[in-house]
């Protein structure tokens, strides 16, 4: 059984952006996992879990 995707919520602390990434995504980004699309900054984890209220605040990376 899966509870489905499960996020990890950053905000830049250089630029601002609240963005998330899913935790499958590890491999796919290697190093880059938790920088910010935006910047390039690695951004400060404030959350983690399924889609919530609170992780539904937060942009996806793609």
């Amino acid at each position: 059984m899966t509870w489905g995707a499960q996020y990890m919520c950053y905000v830049c602390e250089k630029c601002g952006k609240k963005y998330r990434y899913a935790i499958d995504l590890i491999g796919d980004y290697g190093a880059d996992f938790g920088k910010c699309p935006v910047c390039g900054s690695e951004g400060k984890l404030t959350c983690e879990g399924p889609v919530s209220v609170e992780t539904q605040q937060y942009e996806d990376v793609e």
